[in-house]
């Protein structure tokens, strides 16, 4: 079990408008339990207990289907993961290492979570990320190394050159970081020049260049990273999690 010097941030207040659904994307089912759930169970699985939840659209909904177990963070306007981290700031302040997941990728398991956090608290970084190989093309950020495997960067796939595109090394937003660390380099993040959102992807090239610890744990599956945005995701996610209970 892990002590309260250990929270969780789980980033849910998109719209998931490709699902087609009149239901906040946290809350749409899969296998009979709302996506978000999933990534909840996995969590308190692994023993922790002190999960908090940015929430945007449909926060009403959100809120009284999970009830008041959790901490809610409201993210006023949705202008990216950065700035739904810097919502809750004040509130993880509290915790010595913080771990941000996306609350849109359910197939994620508790032994998965438990290998990051072990693997954290170990090789002692900053921040340490969850990473796969992917067999296919996702638009995600892709994980640029040296020739001795050290991470050097990740890129958005807009931003990629057509060689670090062909990379099929992907991070997928499952972070665990230094609460400190996190607060204060968050605050850096300036506004993507297209969107102007501010992504918290780009902390990583913000920490490697400071000279800060940033480490990776690759899954074996890449499937636990996949965030779910249509309705043939989810059927797939269904699947899944089907062959995993037979």
């Amino acid at each position: 079990m892990h002590d309260s010097s250990l929270g969780a941030l789980i980033l849910a207040a998109g719209k998931g408008t490709r699902m087609r659904s009149s239901l906040p994307k946290p809350l749409i089912p899969l296998a009979g339990k709302p996506i978000i759930y999933c990534i909840i169970k996995a969590l308190k699985q692994t023993g922790v207990n002190h999960i908090a939840i940015v929430v945007g659209h449909g926060a009403d909904e959100i809120k009284g289907a999970l009830g008041n177990r959790f901490t809610y963070v409201m993210q006023e306007e949705q202008k990216g993961t950065a700035h739904a981290v810097l919502a809750a700031s004040s509130l993880i302040a509290e915790y010595k290492d913080v771990l941000v997941f996306v609350g849109d990728s359910p197939l994620i398991r508790s032994d998965t979570i438990q290998l990051l956090i072990d693997y954290h608290y170990q090789s002692l970084a900053d921040c340490t990320f969850l990473t796969g190989d992917f067999p296919r093309t996702f638009p995600y950020a892709r994980v640029v190394r040296d020739t001795s495997g050290k991470v050097i960067k990740c890129v958005e796939e807009q931003y990629a050159s057509p060689e670090e595109r062909r990379l099929n090394e992907y991070m997928t937003s499952h972070y665990i970081f230094n609460t400190h660390v996190l607060i204060d380099y968050v605050k850096k993040i300036k506004p993507d020049p297209v969107t102007d959102e501010f992504y918290l992807t780009d902390i990583i090239g913000m920490l490697l260049n400071d000279g800060l610890k940033v480490d990776t744990v690759k899954v074996k599956d890449y499937r636990e990273l996949v965030g779910l945005n249509t309705l043939d995701d989810l059927a797939w996610a269904e699947g899944i999690i089907r062959d995993r209970y037979v």
